[in-house]
């Protein structure tokens, strides 16, 4: 068993070991050109002054860095300028942060732009946020450059922050490590010129996933149908002991002794996954925040949404309705919907499939209370960025193709030259695959002793 183990592992190990190479050894960001000595915070003209300052001169990757814009004007007569100012490769803007005293202010690909009219003597302030994402090399300097045009005047003034290592918990580097994976499968992906890059690579990770805690699947595989099988004894001990619950409980855990299988088998999967789980949903929006998934997929308009950072919920985009339609439209929220209904009906679908029959009364007790986990799970992809409902739906789509293949592989019948063992043969302990081989002989042997007595009873009619 050990040996199968190990060799299964070999793939999915070598793998994550090439992943965990590329991550590691992914050249460093170019360092942005450095801005021009004669380039500073503030550039002036008989008439303008152009300011820019920044919140703060280090800042950690994966921190907010504000920027304020100042233009002036000191002269009599009303002027009409313009602003570009074009963060550099580096730095992400966040949009939704832009705020203009005077005039107004948009942005498009990383760049701000403002426009307004300032009347002899006003000032227009421009404050903006942007943020060195978390997956990118730090101890770089970006050198931020505003450029405001009047007429045929311009004037460039600039603002500079160095960026520094976070400090991170293990938690915390866990979290940063998947989402270093993603983005460089992204890049891997975008490079040999794949559509919908960042959405693939989330698949693609949900696949190295699944190889990787392929060996645990296969267990739990095993411990289900182990389970399936000795239900027929299990029931003979709930009759045997119906008054006796101690009794009842012992007994069961030395059939489970007996036969090699572990009750809590088929949850180990679902134990090693739930950190991955939760770390990925924490990489998603850290991604979603700082910009980087921005993307959409197929139908979906964008792997952050419909719910892109803490404290949104179905409000933000579902409800209420505004002139009766969501508050982002109809168009947008159905195809935001289209994916949680698609995980539901499969995480049905595989619940109904990994669940075996059963006549014990806690078990299926148990199975009444899962059969609202789809519902559940649905909710959740209502309220997370579509990226981390993408993870679930194909996690689901594997599990059930592998419940699929591992148990047809398991049906196979046994070799010619197998061994058949009595009723009362040794099961090794750990070996929850001879369950059904042993549970099957037992019932032969008891159709063959109910078949012999009748046959003496015929010969003595004649």
């Amino acid at each position: 068993m050990r040996v199968q183990i190990i060799k299964s592992l070999i793939v999915p190990l070598a793998i994550l070991g090439f992943i965990a190479f590329a991550v590691l050894s992914r050249p460093a960001t170019a360092a942005p050109p450095p801005v021009s000595p004669d380039l500073a915070q503030t550039a002036q003209t008989d008439n303008i002054t152009l300011t820019k300052t920044a919140s703060k001169d280090v800042v950690a990757l994966g921190e907010v860095v504000s920027y304020t814009v100042t233009i002036r004007n000191t002269g009599a007569e009303a002027i009409n300028p313009t602003l570009t100012d074009a963060v550099p490769e580096g730095l992400v803007l966040q949009t939704r942060t832009i705020s203009a005293t005077i005039g107004e202010a948009s942005a498009e690909e990383n760049t701000l732009f403002w426009s307004g009219t300032l009347a002899g003597g006003a000032e227009a302030r421009i404050i903006y946020s942007v943020i060195p994402p978390s997956t990118s090399d730090p101890d770089q300097t970006f050198n931020n450059v505003a450029v405001l045009q009047v007429g045929g005047t311009e004037l460039q003034a600039g603002a500079s922050v160095q960026t520094k290592t976070p400090e991170l918990g293990l938690w915390g580097r866990f979290v940063n490590y998947l989402a270093v994976i993603l983005v460089s499968l992204d890049r891997l992906l975008r490079g040999v010129g794949v559509p919908y890059s960042f959405g693939f690579a989330i698949i693609l990770f949900t696949v190295l996933v699944r190889l990787i805690t392929f060996p645990l699947n296969v267990q739990q595989i095993k411990s289900s149908k182990a389970m399936q099988e000795l239900q027929p004894k299990m029931k003979e001990l709930q009759d045997k002991y119906k008054n006796d619950r101690e009794k009842l409980a012992q007994e069961q855990m030395r059939l489970y002794k007996e036969y090699g299988v572990n009750p809590l088998g088929g949850c180990l999967p679902m134990l090693v996954q739930m950190p991955i789980w939760f770390a990925l949903y924490r990489s998603l929006l850290q991604l979603s925040r700082e910009g980087l998934l921005k993307e959409g997929f197929f139908w979906i308009p964008s792997l952050a949404g419909p719910v892109s950072d803490y404290g949104q919920g179905l409000s933000s985009w579902l409800y209420p309705f505004v002139n009766g339609a969501p508050p982002i439209g109809w168009g947008p929220a159905l195809a935001y919907l289209v994916l949680p209904v698609l995980l539901v009906v499969s995480q049905l679908y595989m619940q109904k499939m990994m669940t075996p029959p059963s006549s014990d009364p806690q078990q299926q007790s148990m199975q009444s209370v899962m059969k609202f986990m789809p519902l559940m799970f649905g909710y959740f992809a209502l309220i997370v960025p579509s990226g981390l409902t993408l993870y679930w739906f194909t996690s689901n789509i594997l599990a059930m193709a592998q419940q699929y293949f591992t148990k047809t592989e398991f049906a196979k019948p046994a070799t010619a030259g197998a061994a058949v063992g009595a009723s009362t043969a040794t099961v090794p302990a750990n070996s929850s695959s001879t369950v059904s081989d042993t549970v099957s002989e037992e019932k032969e042997a008891k159709k063959e002793q109910n078949v012999k007595p009748k046959r003496k009873k015929s010969r003595r009619k004649r």
